[in-house]
């Protein structure tokens, strides 16, 4: 019986071989300028294929960039410098959902009594998401600086109290910046003084140790033991009582006196909180965001503070086997500017990259069109679709790959293969025999024409012998061997039918068959020329041909 894979589960893939012998889908993979061989840009195989270098740093909410050097000091993105007489505030995150904060300049008011009320100006952080504000960790500002100019109806004066307001408001903001420092380092500062005293303690005792080796005494813990604890001698017991001691001579910040606060049974009835009393403690997703900016934890949603946005790095790659042969192997060279090639500026519209090598604007595609599966005579009939992305012609063929070549690819590559690197999906497979591949005769030579703008013309239908082609036909006619043959070709696209006969069935019922196979492709006489790839003059007439090794996943 012939059946399909279903909809929903993955019907296959076609990955491509690196020089490490590492199975990378195409939009992965990079090929380095006249390079015979292709690169895997996957971080998660062992050893790797490229070296990464940091270039630059840029903060992904404003876009601020920056070199390497300052990214590395700063971590984060700083940018309290006046711009043209204004101050400019660094970028923040909310300390509960994480979204962007802004600053926001707000009325409060404040009743005295009864019969008064007096309304004023606050400037803090607030989060257009989830609605928190700094006002509840005391994070804020006096604005009431801003009341001496309201709006005027004079167009003159107006004006002149637009710049002031604009002076009060940086002014402001930068107060606002200071507060929020403050705040962090009284935070951090019980933390920094008892380090400072655990790293002065061990001094004193180092340089105590130092002087009793000198003046050949006894040792500074006997002595030590002897002067606390009345003069009896040190041991495990004397030791548990000292550090009893010591411990309720420290104010833990972590831990209360308080029995309402210690007690578990009824800690929600007794903390002075809001009826959302569970709301109000720190998830630990928000308390390991604090901890990056503090040295305490904190207990409450009152201890948050907005967290500052980490600079995100920007790398290029390099191929290890290019380095290793004395060249360069530059895969990825960002430029400084993340905003460079945005359709908002003026020019440069999509130049996003110095040098972009990736494979998809290189490399022949090969695609799975068509797939069908006769199980139950471990017969697979698949029709592949091969299309030219560059500019320039390319000749190539189709062939099985030895089983020399077939013996490189390492079985545990295939425990956890990837085939789909946006959705993550990872699949398990196993190479089908080596006597299957090697019997695949090479296709003959077909050529395949620059590519075309699909934007430009309107869409073709596929020829006929591909709108006629059956698995069925495929796998009933022929011989009993596996076999490669193009079946049709049209200017940058070819179809090549791929038969196998007697393929090993799966062990796993969700696992996929490996077929390997090979890619030739001619250098010289105008083929593949935007490869740059320089043509080798080979005895005999014989062809210079660049080998890509693919393997195509079977169910």
């Amino acid at each position: 019986m012939v059946s399909s894979l279903s909809p929903t589960s993955p019907r296959g893939a076609i990955l491509y071989v690196d020089h490490a012998n590492h199975l990378t889908p195409l939009t992965l993979t990079y090929h380095a300028t006249a390079s015979r061989h292709l690169t895997s840009g996957r971080s998660d195989v062992i050893p790797p294929s490229t070296s990464v270098e940091v270039d630059s740093a840029y903060c992904p909410r404003c876009l601020t960039c920056c070199d390497a050097a300052s990214a590395a000091s700063l971590g984060v993105c700083q940018k309290d410098i006046t711009d043209e007489g204004s101050f400019v505030a660094s970028c923040k995150d909310c300390p509960v959902c994480f979204a962007p904060v802004a600053i926001s300049i707000d009325a409060v008011s404040s009743s005295a009594s009864t019969e008064s009320t007096t309304h004023h100006l606050v400037c803090h952080y607030i989060c257009g998401h989830c609605r928190w504000s700094s006002q509840e960790c005391g994070v804020t500002s006096n604005a009431d600086k801003l009341l001496e100019y309201p709006t005027q109806t004079d167009a003159s004066m107006e004006k002149e109290y637009v710049a002031q307001r604009q002076t009060i408001i940086s002014s402001v903001s930068r107060e606002l910046e200071l507060n929020l420092r403050q705040r962090v380092n009284d935070k951090n500062k019980l933390g920094e003084d008892i380090f400072s005293s655990v790293v002065n303690m061990w001094g004193q005792k180092e340089q105590d140790e130092e002087r009793r080796r000198r003046m050949n005494i006894g040792s500074y813990t006997q002595r030590a033991g002897s002067s606390v604890l009345g003069g009896q001698s040190w041991s495990l017991e004397t030791l548990e009582q000292l550090l009893l001691e010591k411990k309720k001579e420290l104010a833990s910040p972590y831990i209360s006196s308080d029995p309402a606060v210690s007690s578990s049974r009824d800690f929600a009835d007794r903390i002075d909180i809001d009826t959302t009393k569970q709301q109000m403690i720190p998830t630990p997703q928000q308390t390991a965001a604090q901890k990056t900016i503090t040295t305490t934890s904190p207990r409450f949603r009152s201890d948050l503070f907005p967290l500052p946005v980490t600079y995100r790095s920007r790398v290029s790659r390099r191929c290890i086997a290019e380095q290793e042969a004395g060249r360069t192997g530059i895969l990825v060279k960002p430029k400084l500017n993340p905003l460079e090639g945005d359709s908002s500026l003026k020019f440069g519209h999509g130049q996003w990259w110095k040098k972009d090598s990736s494979a998809v604007q290189m490399v022949p595609r090969i695609q799975l069109c068509r797939h069908e599966t006769d199980s139950s005579r471990q017969q697979y009939a698949v029709l592949l679709k091969i299309r030219n992305p560059t500019l320039s012609m390319i000749r190539l063929r189709l062939s099985g790959l030895d089983e020399g070549d077939s013996a490189k690819i390492d079985a545990r590559e295939l425990d956890n293969v990837l085939v789909d690197p946006f959705r993550g999906t990872f699949v398990k497979a196993h190479l089908c025999t080596p006597e299957i591949t090697s019997s695949l005769a090479p296709t003959d030579w077909f050529t395949l024409d620059n590519t075309e703008d699909s934007l430009l013309g309107k869409r073709e239908d596929d020829p006929p012998e591909i709108e006629e082609w059956n698995a069925l036909t495929a796998l009933s006619e022929g011989e009993d061997n596996s076999k490669l043959r193009v079946v049709a070709t049209r200017r940058d696209t070819a179809w090549v039918e791929l038969i196998l006969k007697d393929a090993a069935a799966t062990s796993d019922g969700d696992g996929f068959l490996a077929v390997p196979m090979s890619m030739h492709i001619e250098v010289g006489n105008g083929s593949w020329e935007a490869s740059l790839i320089k043509h080798r003059d080979l005895p005999g007439g014989e062809m210079d041909l660049v080998t890509l090794n693919a393997v195509a996943l079977l169910r």
